[in-house]
Formats: structure tokens, C-alpha cells, sequence
């Protein structure tokens, strides 16, 4: 594939997208690089071994090791560990997401890595990795010829956010989580917050332990509760921005795209 670079600015952030340049070799690849963080996805598939059942074996691995971060194991064991959560659940994200895209009666092995290279200061990671994958499977010759976007919606005093940083995201009562096509939502994803606040009380309480009087730490939580109408609204506002993003990446990455195999599918 010819090396060929594209900058887009969606939501406020600026997206780089380098085709060509590494894993040559795999059927789809690109390194996109957003601020300080650096991701390559790489997506292959195996058209001579198609299994027998009408399944779609696809494996997606998404990746952190801590050089991207600057950082080297230590202690005994000074080597990377197995997955973390985070990792485990990025990569369901990515599968749930792309998954319904394969036409049915696709059966062949398919294995998509996506690896952080390098991580930047408040970089939502689980985003870029979604996006680095649409990129690496519309550009491929697999027979998929959607693009995906995905946001991340956020409610900061009062207001709806599109795709904060995680500084911001750490002061929003909402974390939704959208990924779809131009034409439909494919995942959804949400969590509403609680905002824990902390005071201190008047009275005193005795410490057995200390032998001493301690101030007594009064904690209260208080929960918040997302509407229909407001989360409608959000998840309005987030399928705009999907759309948006999908047409401009179809625009951009069109030129990239690799001639389509022929892969015969399985009869139902």
C-alpha cells in the first residue's frame, strides 16, 4: 500500500492517520496517532481455512505494555503481566462493535491486534483503539465496506460533552459510550455517577486505638438519575457526531482501500 497520511479534526481533537508505513504485511494496517498517544491496528484474515460452522471466529486482542507509558516491570517478575481488565474489556468493545459488520456466512479465522505504542496525558484510550480498528478493517480486502465511529459523551455542570478527556470525564455525573455506523448504532454503553462528598463533624469520637481524640469524618453520597428525555438527548447528540465522523472517514480512507477478495460464504 502506497504510505499515505491524513489529519482530521473532529469534536475539537486533531486524529492522524498513517497508512503503509508498518505491518505491511497484514491484510488491513494503520498507526493513528492522537496527541501523545500512538496506536497500530493490524487486522488479518485466514481465506484458505474457513471453519464449518455458520460462526464468525473472530479474535480481537487489544494491548497495552507499560514502555508505553515510559515505564519497565519491576520486582521479581520483570516482565508484562497477563491482561488487565481494561484491556479485556477494550477489546469486547471493539468486538461487539465490529462484529455485525462481516456479512453473514463469513466463517473464516480473522485476528485483529490493536497496540498501544505510546499514551498520552488524559487520552481516552478505548476510543482511539476503536477508531484505529475501523480504519484497519475498512482499508483491508475483507468484504466490509462500512465505517465506524464511536463518541464518548459526558454531562460536566449541567452540560453534554462530546469525547472529554479523562480530567473532564472525572468531573461528569455520565459516562455513555457510542459506537455505530453512518446509518445505525451498533453499541451502547453507560454509567451515571454518584458524587461522593466528604466533611468533617463538629463532635469528636475516642480512638481506642490511638488513645486520642479524632474528628469523626461524615461521608454522603448522592446519587444521580438520568431521565428518558436527557438521556435521549445524549445519545441525539452522540449519533450526530458518529455520522459526522463516519462520512469523513469514508471521504478520507476511500483512496486507501485495498481491492476486495473474493470469499465465498456459507449457505444457510
Amino acid at each position: 500500500m502506497e504510505h499515505k497520511i491524513f489529519n482530521l479534526d473532529l469534536h475539537g481533537q486533531t486524529e492522524v492517520y498513517e497508512f503503509g508505513k508498518m505491518a505491511k504485511q497484514a491484510d488491513g494496517s494503520v498507526v493513528l496517532r492522537s496527541g501523545d498517544s500512538v496506536i497500530l491496528a493490524a487486522i488479518s484474515a485466514d481465506e484458505t481455512s474457513p471453519v464449518t460452522e455458520d460462526f464468525l471466529p473472530l479474535t480481537v486482542n487489544y494491548i497495552e505494555k507499560t514502555y508505553a507509558a515510559g515505564k519497565i516491570p519491576g520486582g521479581f517478575f520483570k516482565r508484562e503481566s497477563k491482561p488487565s481488565e481494561f484491556e479485556t474489556l477494550t477489546s469486547r468493545m471493539i468486538d461487539r462493535t465490529i462484529r455485525p459488520l462481516f456479512p453473514k456466512g463469513f466463517n473464516y479465522p480473522v485476528v485483529l491486534s490493536v497496540m498501544v505504542l505510546s499514551v498520552g496525558e488524559n487520552s481516552d484510550l478505548q476510543r482511539l483503539a476503536l477508531l484505529a480498528a475501523n480504519a484497519a478493517l475498512y482499508t483491508s480486502p475483507l468484504p466490509v465496506n462500512k465505517n465506524v465511529a464511536c463518541v464518548r459523551i459526558g454531562k460536566i455542570d449541567g452540560e453534554l460533552v462530546v469525547n472529554p478527556d479523562l480530567q473532564e470525564q472525572a468531573n461528569s455525573n455520565l459516562d455513555l459510550f457510542v459506537a455505530g455506523s453512518a446509518e445505525e448504532l451498533l453499541m451502547i454503553e453507560m454509567q451515571a455517577k454518584s458524587n461522593v462528598n466528604y466533611a468533617a463533624v463538629e463532635e469528636f469520637a475516642i480512638d481506642p486505638t490511638m488513645g486520642a481524640a479524632t474528628p469523626e469524618l461524615l461521608v454522603t453520597q448522592e446519587d444521580v438519575e438520568i431521565d428518558e428525555i436527557e438521556l435521549a438527548e445524549a445519545i441525539e447528540k452522540a449519533g450526530e457526531a458518529i455520522r459526522n465522523s463516519a462520512i469523513m472517514y469514508e471521504d478520507s480512507f476511500k483512496s486507501c482501500c485495498k481491492p476486495a477478495k473474493d470469499y465465498p460464504l456459507l449457505e444457510s
